[in-house]
């Protein structure tokens, strides 16, 4: 049986973190001149500003949790803070790893590590948030929460569009790419029927064979549809079912994102209603590869009295994708 991701399924909605009742934002930060400058701190016996950073830390993963990363059961995610920007792809050559006897007075026979022809350039993405004196005059702090977890989504949608991006805008040609079948008497016959000439094509590619386990890789338009076929129970007017359905272990919905910073929008396309990839992961390791330098890390900035900004902080990451659909995607146009 399949298992189905996608942000509808995955996304949880975390209560806000909640502040004492009462509680005033001026009685806990100070004013003070060093310099010629003002200077705002935090201020009391009280750990509150610490506290402030760990409820800002909870809001940045709430916000997260709200848009789910669908990408893992595609990638082959390396996290390593020593990662040069640049990393090159080396591959086993030629022909892989083979097991041969070794009969007395011979010889192991040994595979090579081929030279580099590809490469990973890590990137590097951030975004600022800055709290403004009005916050405390006013004791705002209803909208504080808001804007901390929409920073956790828009890390989260970056991600899933990063790892995504190649797949969807590969330029397939005619070894990579299936058409509809439609002869079926049902909805749910055509779908089975299309998914099993994806599959028999992807493992016959002379070339780039890719034999799976594969991943369905769609949109939402696609997905009830896609549940019925590979839902194997007696269907009414589906007299045969293949044994595709068993060589699908996941169903990815990736539908995009949206955000908006001040007045430019940010919008990540995701699977139209057109097209599914089927996603052979029996060379994960080779052609699909995510490296992770650093997750997303705050860092708390200097004010800007000029601006009457009382405090700023920073979130930023570098990570970088490697994806070979030419090895390892077949597209399938749906019926």
């Amino acid at each position: 049986m399949y298992k189905l991701w996608s942000q509808s399924a995955l996304a949880k909605d975390k209560p806000k973190a909640t502040f004492a009742p009462g509680l005033n934002l001026r009685d806990h930060v100070r004013e003070s001149r060093q310099n010629g400058e003002r200077v705002y701190e935090f201020i009391g016996s009280t750990d509150f500003g610490a506290e402030w950073n760990t409820r800002r830390r909870f809001e940045v993963d709430a916000g997260r949790l709200q848009v789910p990363t669908l990408y893992e059961p595609i990638y082959n995610i390396i996290n390593d803070a020593s990662l040069p920007q640049i990393i090159p792809l080396y591959r086993i050559g030629p022909g892989g790893a083979v097991l041969e006897e070794v009969f007395e007075g011979g010889e192991v026979k040994f595979m090579s590590v081929s030279s580099s022809t590809d490469s990973v350039r890590l990137h590097h993405y951030g975004v600022g948030l800055e709290y403004s004196k009005d916050l405390v005059m006013y004791n705002q702090l209803w909208s504080v929460a808001m804007a901390e977890r929409a920073v956790g989504a828009a890390y989260n949608a970056l991600l899933n569009h990063m790892h995504f991006y190649p797949i969807l805008n590969y330029s397939y040609q005619s070894g990579n790419d299936s058409g509809a079948v439609t002869s079926a008497d049902t909805d749910e016959g055509d779908m089975i029927a299309t998914l099993q000439a994806g599959v028999t094509e992807a493992r016959t590619d002379q070339t780039n064979p890719r034999p799976g386990p594969y991943i369905l890789l769609i949109g939402g338009a696609n997905q009830y549809k896609v549940e019925r076929a590979l839902t194997r129970v007696p269907q009414f007017g589906v007299t045969k079912q293949s044994s595709v359905i068993d060589d699908i272990s996941d169903v990815i919905v990736y539908d995009g994102w949206s955000g908006t910073r001040g007045r430019k929008t940010t919008t990540y396309s995701g699977v139209g209603s057109t097209y599914g990839y089927l996603i052979s992961t029996a060379q994960r390791d080779l052609d699909f590869q995510s490296y992770v330098k650093q997750g997303l890390e705050q860092a708390v900035g200097n004010p800007d009295v000029s601006r009457f900004i009382l405090d700023t902080v920073i979130w930023d990451t570098y990570f970088g994708v490697y994806c070979n659909p030419l090895r390892s995607v077949q597209r399938i146009t749906l019926p």
